[in-house]
């Protein structure tokens, strides 16, 4: 692997609507990182037994299992506890829930441009590697 590929951080993509994933995803690569995804809760926890990731991305409304629980299970999982999550959901009432008890940062779909998603996707990872 190049030098520079090797420092590349992962990213693991929650997100059941295929068009936001899409977009979001290729603007995620485009700025440098590589990206996993996952379309519903339980594909995610399958991948999250296996990885680990520098940064989740989560929307709080996926089928099979929801966003919810899957924040409440990578805190609760020593291995996976201290990886920044940002919620990036519509359900404002979910989202204020998550934030409040487990997340690192919320952002609602609709109300925040794709550079904003990069800025706190940047932060997150610098409060990450600060941990």
């Amino acid at each position: 692997m190049p030098p520079e590929q090797a420092n590349r951080k992962t990213i693991l993509y929650i997100e059941d609507d295929v068009v936001v994933l899409t977009a979001y995803r290729g603007r995620l690569q485009q700025a440098g990182f590589d990206v996993e995804s996952s379309v519903d809760g339980i594909e995610a926890m399958r991948i999250l037994a296996v990885r680990t990731f520098d940064l989740i991305i989560l929307d709080l409304v996926v089928p099979r299992f929801s966003g919810t629980e899957i924040l409440k299970a990578i805190r609760e999982n020593p291995r996976l506890q201290a990886i920044p999550v940002i919620v990036f959901s519509s359900n404002l009432e979910a989202a204020d829930r998550a934030v409040a008890e487990l997340a690192d940062k919320v952002l609602v779909k609709g109300h925040c441009t794709v550079e904003e998603i990069l800025q706190a996707v940047g932060e997150a990872l610098a409060k990450g590697q600060a941990r």
